[in-house]
C-alpha cells in the first residue's frame, strides 16, 4: 500500500501543481538511507524543470527536462503533497521546492519510502514489469510471464519484477471478480482463463482510480483527501462476511505471509 491506483491518483493530482515549474532546491533526509544504490546523484535535479508526472508500477516519477527522472516509491506509509508554500512536517523526508512558490513533500511515518533519480528506461533501471493497464500486455504476453510456473496465482499476482502496480487488495479483488481462486497455481491456467483475470484485473483497477483509489490504511491523495474504494470492495477484509453474490462466508488465508480474502464458492 499505496497499490497502482492509489499511485497514479497521486500522479495525476500533482500534476497540475508541479509541470513546468523548475526544482531550485532539493532537500531530503540523510538517514535511513532514501536513496536506491542504482540511483544518480539527487543533486543533478537541481534546475531542472519538470516536463510531466507519470505512474511506473506503483512509483510516482517526475520527468525532467533534459531527459532524467525522480522515481519515489512509497512503500507502506508514505505520502506526496504538494501547494504553494506547503511547510514540511514531523514525518517529512523530503523537500521538492520549485519555481512559483510550490513545494512537494514527501512524508513517511515508517521510513521505507525510496527514490531514485536515473535515466533511460526506468523498467530497465528499476526491474519493474509489463503495466497491466497497457494495451501491450495481452493475455498472450501474461501466458509467456507466467509459463508452466506452479506459484500460486494470487502470489504471482504481487511479482513486481512481471506484472508491476498490483498489491494485495487488487490481487484479491480481481480474482474475485475472474472467479479465480487464488490458490490455483498460475501455469496450470488456460489462455481463456488469464484473459478474463487481465479483462477482471484491469476493471478493478480502473473503478479504484475512478474511486481515488482505497483507504485501509494511511493513504491520502495528493491533496490530502482520502480514497472512496474500500466502499466497494467485494472481498479485501471481509473475512467472515457474506460474499455479495451467494451470501456464502468469505474465508482468509495466508499465501506468501499476506492476508489473502476470498469466496470458496464463487471462486475456482
Amino acid at each position: 500500500m499505496p497499490e497502482l491506483p492509489e499511485v497514479e491518483t497521486i500522479a495525476r493530482g500533482l500534476a497540475p501543481y508541479v509541470v513546468g515549474r523548475r526544482i531550485e532546491e532539493f532537500s531530503h533526509a540523510r538517514r535511513p538511507p532514501l536513496f536506491l544504490t542504482q540511483s544518480l546523484p539527487p543533486d543533478v535535479i537541481r534546475g531542472h524543470t519538470i516536463s510531466g508526472v507519470r505512474r511506473a508500477g506503483k512509483y510516482v516519477v517526475f520527468d525532467l527536462d533534459p531527459p532524467l527522472w525522480l522515481a519515489i516509491h512509497l512503500r507502506m506509509t508514505g505520502t506526496l503533497r504538494a501547494g504553494r508554500g506547503l511547510a514540511p512536517g514531523p514525518a517529512t523526508r523530503a523537500v521538492l521546492r520549485l519555481s512559483g512558490g510550490v513545494n512537494v513533500v514527501f512524508g513517511d511515518v515508517r521510513k521505507f519510502g525510496r527514490m531514485c533519480v536515473g535515466r533511460g528506461d526506468i523498467r530497465d533501471v528499476l526491474g519493474i514489469g509489463v503495466d497491466p493497464l497497457s494495451p501491450t500486455t495481452t493475455p498472450q504476453l501474461v501466458r509467456r510471464l507466467t509459463g508452466r510456473g506452479t506459484t500460486p496465482v494470487k502470489v504471482w499476482l504481487l511479482d513486481q519484477r512481471k506484472l508491476a502496480g498490483v498489491g494485495n487488495i487488487y490481487a484479491c479483488e480481481a480474482l474475485y471478480a475472474a472467479g479465480v481462486r487464488p490458490t490455483r497455481r498460475v501455469g496450470k491456467l488456460s489462455l481463456t482463463q488469464l484473459a478474463r483475470l487481465l479483462a477482471a484485473l484491469r476493471r478493478v483497477l480502473r473503478d479504484a482510480i475512478r474511486h481515488g483509489g482505497s483507504s485501509v490504511d494511511d493513504y491520502l491523495d495528493a491533496e490530502g483527501k482520502a480514497g472512496r474504494f474500500q466502499k466497494h470492495h467485494r472481498v479485501y477484509g471481509r473475512a467472515g462476511k457474506p460474499c455479495r453474490r451467494c451470501r456464502t462466508p468469505i474465508r482468509r488465508i495466508v499465501l506468501a505471509q499476506r492476508g489473502t480474502f476470498y469466496c470458496p464458492v464463487c471462486q475456482h
